[in-house]
């Protein structure tokens, strides 16, 4: 709505440029051609503007998709024939995440920045102590938070859900010293 206030707006603007004078008491109508020219001239002008914003939509989302390729989740991994529990972390993005905390609703698993570091690019796993058997059936779901590469905090859900996250966050678990 906005965009096609300010088009309107730069439109009546630049009908000096093209010799007519919109507003005050003489508006030469030969020059400003017919109704027809006009309707077709709105309707090309709005076609190219519909898809100028289908473009920006486009590449926004695309960027933004890029910015929240990263997830989390709890594996059974195993080490000479021992399992053990490790966090899995995929970033399909093309940039490190330098802010990031993963935790599971009964606080058993904390991952974040500050112990780990960045999640660079690819796949990394994280051994973590689990009091339940190394059972998949046993996984613990997984709640992500993290800054993109363009500022935005995201939180990606226990079900896989992501979204913006408004207000500021703690990054390390409360009750610990980290």
């Amino acid at each position: 709505m906005r965009w096609g206030l300010l088009a309107v707006l730069v439109l009546v603007l630049m009908m000096p440029l093209w010799g007519l004078q919109p507003y005050g008491k003489r508006f030469d109508y030969k020059a400003a051609g017919t109704w027809g020219d006009w309707v077709s001239g709105l309707g090309q002008f709005a076609a190219v503007a519909t898809a100028i914003g289908v473009v920006f939509r486009s590449e926004h989302r695309d960027r933004e998709r890029q910015q929240t390729s990263v997830a989390a989740w709890m594996t059974v991994l195993s080490d000479v024939n021992e399992p053990y529990w490790a966090v899995q972390i995929e970033n399909s993005a093309s940039l490190p995440v330098f802010r990031w905390r993963i935790d599971s609703p009964d606080g058993a698993v904390h991952l974040c920045h500050e112990e780990l570091g960045p999640i660079t690019p690819g796949r990394t796993d994280y051994e973590v102590a689990v009091p339940a058997q190394a059972d998949q059936s046993h996984a613990l779901p997984l709640k992500m938070t993290f800054v993109d590469s363009g500022g935005q905090l995201w939180s990606r859900s226990e079900m896989g859900s992501i979204s913006k996250v408004r207000g500021p966050i703690t990054w390390h678990q409360t009750g610990t010293s980290s």
